[in-house]
């Protein structure tokens, strides 16, 4: 068996260059209503949070901090003060998201207009606030991801039942954003639905805290973010196992039905393998951390770490696409929309391709030859896959604007580029925050 190799490294590139060419895209796309304006805007910011993000944890995993600074006695260096800043900076865009997109709850223009303000404020305060308290609280700032939550599940089901009782086939776009959003945020606390559900979740979120130190964790805010957010991921699957198999019932199985039905799949198994390892997670409770054993940590860098760090950006970029936020019929966009589809599916292929050499007696040459046949499929399917992507798709503004529940605002592209311009300010703050405190630290 090969040495597993971190994805982090290819989460970062992938979240990076995907958000970097959402704002080129955006920036390309005229007559956005502001609705589609925004969320895209937040989305391309969020993907570029995280993958700065996944990026400082690469840094951090390559041993170079070690090396760069060996006398250095604070356990968090600067490229750890980065990882967990930029993570705050994405969740703060996370909270705000939901009151924009898909069912915007902010529709005044002023509203509207404090969107940014809000984001930046919110981002700054809570890394300042973490950054003091030596990140003792690092997974509480997971409460942000509640509006998601209360607002995602009424959407989804209110519209999956105007499309099954009054058979409007146009509802069915705005379920599924609603869905796909749940997914993203929620998709990796999916998988853990099971042993949330039977109440053993606690055990491992105990023995992280005792991994990583009692002096350096604090246990009930921590405990407070991670039941929080695991609770909603629970919930989120299983009203969506019980919508999605509503519509099963009547209009047949659809590609979302059988995503979902696969993350219920995948949540029974790992529910199952986490009861089989509870006496390796109480081991540190007792005497010693216990190692995991290596199939149980193939399983979760296939089902978990590979849904959070490689799907999820991808599932952002269909929504992109899908749901016509980027004018991918604009000529400057067309061949940079292709470009980039194909490039994303080629990277998350490539990098499955290698995940299951690093554990099967897979020869490089036989490797090299399933990648060419995945370049193949994708160069002759080019034109077969964009159009899944966008010509099925439909804007969900227009749905809403057609049912009167959208305000068209006299907002300018450039009164909604104040977004860009203050994450732009709030990633040049954070960089050097966490370059001056982690040096007066150290």
């Amino acid at each position: 068996m090969a040495e597993q190799e971190s994805i982090v490294p290819v989460a970062a590139i992938v979240c990076f260059l995907l958000g970097v060419t959402t704002l080129i895209l955006l920036n390309r796309s005229k007559n956005r209503i502001w609705m589609d304006k925004l969320a895209g805007l937040m989305l391309g910011w969020c993907l570029i949070f995280f993958g700065l993000r996944y990026a400082a944890a690469t840094i951090q995993e390559t041993g170079w901090v070690d090396i760069m600074y060996a006398n250095e006695s604070s356990d968090l260096g600067v490229f750890q003060y980065l990882y967990y800043s930029f993570t705050i900076a994405a969740f703060a865009i996370l909270a705000l998201f939901p009151l924009v997109y898909p069912y915007p709850v902010l529709q005044k223009e002023s509203s509207i207009k404090l969107v940014g303000p809000i984001t930046f404020v919110l981002g700054l305060v809570i890394v300042i606030t973490m950054m003091l308290t030596d990140y003792k609280y690092n997974t509480f700032w997971q409460v942000l991801t509640i509006p998601c939550f209360i607002i995602s599940i009424p959407v989804y089901f209110r519209f999956l039942s105007e499309e099954m009782v009054n058979n409007d086939e146009t509802a069915r776009r705005m379920s599924l954003a609603a869905g796909i959003i749940l997914v993203a945020f929620f998709g990796s606390q999916m998988t853990w639905w099971l042993a949330q559900l039977i109440s053993i979740n606690d055990e491992f979120i105990g023995r992280f805290a005792i991994e990583e130190g009692v002096k350096s964790h604090s246990y009930l805010p921590n405990l407070i973010g991670d039941t929080v957010v695991n609770t909603l991921g629970s919930i989120s699957i299983l009203c969506l196992v019980a919508g999605e198999t509503w519509r099963a019932n009547k209009k047949g199985v659809s590609s979302f039905t059988i995503v979902i039905f696969l993350i219920l799949l995948v949540g029974i198994i790992s529910g199952i393998a986490d009861i089989a390892v509870l006496d390796i997670v109480e081991s540190c409770m007792v005497t010693e951390c216990e190692t995991f054993p290596a199939s149980y940590a193939i399983w979760y860098k296939f089902t978990t770490e590979a849904l959070l760090l490689l799907f999820t950006p991808l599932m952002v970029m269909y929504i992109l696409l899908h749901f016509d936020v980027i004018d991918t019929e604009a000529e400057n966009n067309q061949w940079m929309t292709r470009i980039i589809v194909i490039l994303m599916l080629l990277i998350v292929s490539s990098t499955m391709i290698e995940l299951l050499q690093s554990f099967l007696p897979v020869s490089q040459m036989v490797s090299s030859a399933i990648l060419a046949m995945v370049v193949a499929i994708f160069i002759g399917w080019e034109e077969r896959i964009m159009s899944s992507l966008i010509g099925e798709g439909e804007s969900v503004s227009k749905k809403l604007k057609s049912l009167g529940e959208l305000h068209e605002t006299d907002i300018s592209d450039e009164e909604l580029q104040i977004f860009s311009k203050l994450m732009g300010v709030l990633t040049t703050i954070i960089i050097i925050l966490c370059w001056l405190y982690s040096s007066i630290v150290r």
